[in-house]
């Protein structure tokens, strides 16, 4: 069957989150349709490699938060994520606002377990004029360690990236090493010392 993992995309309303992910899932481009708010939906991309398991990622696409007031997810959805993906729009300022504090928010609910769960922030619309400044999207992403990429709904190939990023962190996971370069190595007394490396 596969290895599955479940991926919760938030962000405010009209960033265009569900035409992401019908552009990803169903080879469908929704942005000239006429807006419709979403309740929920859940989406399926299948990942295949040639001689690996078959790994799905599981896109649950939420209702837009609201513009103003306390950011909250529902509890399910925080209890099932194995990543968070937020989305803005890079053309509407108050999008980029609200992913900062959904970020801030999902650090606080995971910070209790030191749980660490994977976040990746797709910037939308780069095909419009843009009010949030890339290098300062980019900037905001390294400081709160998270995968920023600049994306369009209407393009399937700026879309890719992300899909692979999310899962390969997730089924492939490397972990880091407990050796320091920084650290001097004592050398031992060896016969042959064209072999001995100091760092």
């Amino acid at each position: 069957m596969g290895r599955a993992m479940r991926v919760v995309v938030v962000g405010g309303k009209k960033v265009g989150k569900t035409a992401i992910l019908r552009q990803v899932a169903c080879v469908e481009d929704v942005t000239n349709k006429p807006y419709e708010p979403t309740i929920e939906d859940t989406y399926q991309v299948l990942l295949e490699e040639p001689d690996k398991a078959r790994e799905i990622l599981i896109l649950h696409d939420t209702a837009g938060v609201s513009n103003y007031g306390p950011i909250e997810l529902k509890k399910a959805y925080v209890q099932a994520a194995d990543a968070f993906v937020l989305v803005y729009s890079s053309a509407d300022y108050e999008s980029f606002n609200r992913v900062d504090l959904l970020k801030k928010w999902i650090d606080r609910q995971f910070g209790k377990d030191k749980k660490e769960v994977p976040i990746v922030v797709l910037a939308n619309m780069r095909d419009r004029p843009a009010t949030v400044d890339s290098a300062f999207a980019h900037s905001w992403a390294a400081r709160e360690k998270v995968k920023l990429f600049e994306v369009t709904a209407k393009d399937r190939q700026s879309l890719v990236d992300f899909i692979h990023y999310v899962g390969h962190r997730h089924f492939h996971p490397t972990k880091e090493s407990k050796f320091s370069l920084s650290k001097k190595l004592k050398s031992e007394k060896s016969s042959n010392p064209a072999i001995l490396m100091d760092f």
